[in-house]
């Protein structure tokens, strides 16, 4: 099913929220954005708990916005899966394909998201 247009605009501000430094170092913003029992798998294969990506201290983010081949549908109400490719502007990281759920209570809450490296 499609989400309205907001809903799509919305996550796709969120999604790239993680990859801007202001957004993705600021521990109270990854607080109030991911949901309790958040889980992410990353392109390494790695496997980050809600306090970790909560707690990470800044690094380098090396991605190309806005997000590739980014789509977003309604799984079930108030449930989104996204789905994108992250390219690197640099080439210091290969590219993946992402793919999250969120989920809408009060507002849009990240709960999964998982990485896969791809060639483009």
């Amino acid at each position: 099913m499609a989400l309205d247009h907001l809903d799509e605009l919305t996550l796709q501000a969120l999604e790239e929220s993680m990859w801007r430094p202001e957004t993705r170092f600021d521990h109270a913003y990854m607080d109030a954005i991911l949901a309790p029992g958040y889980v992410e798998i990353g392109q390494s294969g790695r496997v980050w708990s809600r306090d970790d990506e909560v707690g990470l201290e800044p690094v380098e983010i090396d991605v190309r916005l806005p997000l590739t081949g980014f789509s977003a549908y309604e799984l079930a109400p108030g449930v989104a899966h996204v789905r994108y490719t992250s390219e690197p502007l640099h080439g210091s990281r290969g590219a993946a394909l992402r793919s999250s759920i969120w989920v809408r209570s009060d507002r849009w809450r990240l709960v999964f998201h998982q990485a896969t490296p791809t060639a483009i």
